[in-house]
């Protein structure tokens, strides 16, 4: 069920899909997959299908999308000249991965098969003696990573799949133009993903020794690492946030990661798994955890904006709205705070898988990211809130691609009477 609601929380509309029980609506990890383009069509897959709903609750004509008999859709991403979705094979059976580009039509650009292999593993870099390896066996179920599975930025794709069986991930570099296959990024348990800049990307490794974060250049080298990981935000001036969920060396805190592969330190943090995050633009970075949403400013502050009575739901999206309403949902609500937020950036990685209009890509080129700064000695100063755009207002139309939308903030919290949004 897809449901509009006002700040009120009252429901507008409501529509009810049959989808695909081997499909994103049905796998917990990827509910949220929903994409919204420019112009405020709400894009799902449903059944055999990518199904638009205009932001008055009519059902466009839905784009065929057809594949193999044993093959189901994975995640998906809005693009200018269409679309771009993954496709794995329904358990128990394993066949190939494969990625595709369609046109508005539903037509196929190209399609790439990913030969799958048997995996296994040796160890860490230089603790290959001191690690119990292995033995390489063909994965036994692959589905989308469980964050940031597919991102798209300048002339690059990378996707990401995770091994039931064995809990490992694989991620691939392809061309987005030709479907080219470009790296093979090496096995491990990565958790978060990021557009880094023009063809460039961040992944995680989590798991079998590894913990820390990556960047890749277009070509697939790694050419910098962290001793961190988390869920990670990049602002229009190339600096990465992290909001960490692993560090191997000392207490897990809010980090930026320089250029060199240093770190600047911020706050502690609890060890509990933190939940998405979202880049304001005086660079506060609001993440849920420990029941309640927080926010670190600029100038390093912590602060709890809501409390909740249960989680806030880790799967889920924090959604920065117009005048510092910050909307985010627990397993059984749908909360809006009032906050002294702004607006999200309107460039740049901010708010991670989380964003509601897929990837950044149309406003990632040469000169607005820059890459991560060299450390000059403490976290970024405040951006002054005046002459920002207010949010767009929901309208129809087709896809497109354009920045992100998602945010938040807070002083006191507000439980609608709404359902949640599924």
């Amino acid at each position: 069920m897809l449901l509009a609601v006002d700040l009120a929380g009252k429901v507008l509309w409501s529509r009810e899909f049959d989808g695909d029980r081997q499909g994103p609506l049905y796998r917990t990890a990827h509910r949220k997959h929903l994409r919204v383009s420019e112009s405020g069509t709400v894009f799902l897959i449903d059944g055999d299908a990518l199904l638009g709903v205009t932001g008055a609750g009519e059902a466009e004509s839905g784009i065929p999308m057809e594949h193999g008999p044993d093959e189901v859709p994975g995640a998906f991403t809005l693009l200018r000249e269409g679309f771009c979705t993954t496709w794995t094979t329904a358990p128990p059976r394993h066949h190939d991965i494969r990625v595709d580009v369609r046109d508005h039509s539903g037509a196929v650009a190209w399609s790439t098969r990913i030969p799958t292999e048997p995996l296994g593993y040796r160890g860490p870099p230089g603790m290959e003696e001191d690690f119990m390896p292995f033995e390489p066996a063909m994965p036994f179920e692959f589905e989308p990573s469980r964050h940031d599975p597919l991102l798209v930025a300048g002339h690059r794709i990378m996707t990401g799949f995770f091994d039931v069986s064995t809990g490992q991930s694989l991620s691939y570099l392809l061309d987005r133009y030709s479907g080219r296959l470009v790296h093979r990024i090496p096995v491990a348990g990565g958790q978060y993903a990021a557009i880094a800049g023009p063809g460039e990307f961040l992944a995680g490794d989590r798991g079998f020794g590894l913990l820390g974060t990556a960047r890749y250049d277009e070509s697939g080298i790694e050419v910098v690492r962290w001793d961190s990981e988390g869920p990670l935000l990049v602002g229009p001036d190339g600096a990465i946030r992290c909001v960490e969920s692993g560090n191997p060396v000392g207490p897990l805190r809010f980090r930026e990661l320089n250029a060199d592969g240093s770190t600047i330190d911020g706050p502690v943090l609890s060890r509990s798994f933190p939940a998405r995050a979202a880049l304001d633009v005086s660079g506060a970075v609001v993440f849920a955890q420990d029941k309640a949403l927080r926010a670190i400013y600029a100038d390093s502050r912590e602060r709890v904006l809501c409390e909740t009575s249960e989680e806030i739901d880790s799967h889920g999206r924090i959604l920065l709205l117009e005048d510092g309403l910050v909307a985010f949902s627990t397993p059984r609500e749908l909360i809006l705070a009032e906050t002294d937020l702004g607006p999200l950036p309107s460039t740049g990685w901010v708010c991670g898988d989380g964003n509601l209009r897929a990837n950044p890509s149309s406003k990632v080129r040469e000169g607005l990211l820059e890459g991560p700064r060299v450390p000059q000695g403490g976290l970024h100063g405040p951006t002054p809130r005046q002459n920002l755009v207010p949010s767009q207002v929901i309208a129809t139309g087709p896809p497109a691609e354009t920045p992100p939308m998602c945010s938040s903030s807070g002083n006191s919290c507000q439980v609608t009477s709404a359902p949640r949004a599924r």
